[in-house]
């Protein structure tokens, strides 16, 4: 019987050109293909981030380098103390970098262990934001061109997706300059949020959106520090810091500042 081997970075590239040809069955209208595209990527970053610690020292790899026995299964250092060790090193990583990586955990994690749910275009803003990121990531820290090792049948997919992720970050990136320069001098600035669905710092007031913000990058209009009116004294404060109550139970439900909660509190319990 024939013996099948990968090395370690032979298997990360094996995982990202396996993800390229799951998104590419996914555009083709096999959508549960998309989730495979995920995972497979997901297995490529993790083995990348641990080929360059294994540079340093191969002993590194190991979870305990000081173990007495290291055999095939001795276990190894998780993504985070990749990270970690890349850190500690010396190496700059972005923060962009990071929350990239904490997006791509996340989806797979909801893959692996809840509901799956995404639209093609969120797809193609996750997959081509994590390939501009990991080519980044790989030019500065591995000396590798990634171009030179996908598959011929990938190759112009490969580039469309980073270039598709590139070219999305300008368009957003100019409609959050023409809103700053088109704020009066009266204006004390343009108050920007992270979007919680892209993680991307480019949530800017939208007139035509219900919530009053909305993405330039890809569209979403809901952020938990978006700015809400109390009911009762009518102050400002971010949605987390809310809370939306019906305290009089005739259907009129309100958002309640901690104050204002705390003083109905009171009153109820003195009703009592």
């Amino acid at each position: 019987m024939s013996e099948f081997k990968l090395g370690l970075f032979e298997n990360a590239i094996d995982s990202l050109n396996e993800a390229l040809i799951k998104y590419e069955e996914g555009q083709n209208g096999e959508y549960n293909a998309y989730k495979f595209c995920v995972q497979h990527l997901s297995h490529f970053l993790e083995l990348s981030l641990k080929y360059h610690v294994i540079q340093s020292h191969p002993l590194l790899i190991y979870k305990n380098p000081f173990a007495k026995v290291i055999n095939d299964e001795s276990q190894t250092i998780g993504l985070y103390e990749a990270i970690n060790f890349l850190k500690n090193e010396g190496c700059e990583i972005s923060n962009t970098f990071e929350r990239d990586i904490d997006w791509l955990k996340k989806i797979r994690n909801s893959i692996e262990h809840h509901k799956f749910s995404m639209n093609t275009k969120e797809v193609e803003q996750t997959i081509g934001r994590l390939i501009n990121a990991i080519v980044e990531f790989y030019e500065k820290h591995i000396n590798i061109d990634l171009s030179e090792h996908i598959y011929a049948t990938q190759y112009d997919l490969y580039h469309d997706l980073a270039d598709t992720y590139g070219l999305q970050l300008k368009k957003a990136e100019a409609e959050i300059e023409r809103a700053i320069s088109n704020l009066s001098s009266t204006e004390n600035g343009l108050q920007i949020f992270c979007c919680p669905r892209c993680d991307h710092d480019m949530m800017i007031p939208n007139y035509e959106s219900d919530t009053g913000y909305k993405c330039a990058f890809c569209g979403n209009e809901e952020s938990e520090d978006i700015a809400v009116k109390c009911g009762t004294c009518a102050s400002t404060l971010p949605l987390w810091k809310m809370e939306l109550l019906d305290r009089t139970n005739n259907g009129n439900v309100q958002y309640y500042c901690p104050n204002c909660l705390d003083t109905g509190t009171n009153e109820r319990e003195i009703d009592d």
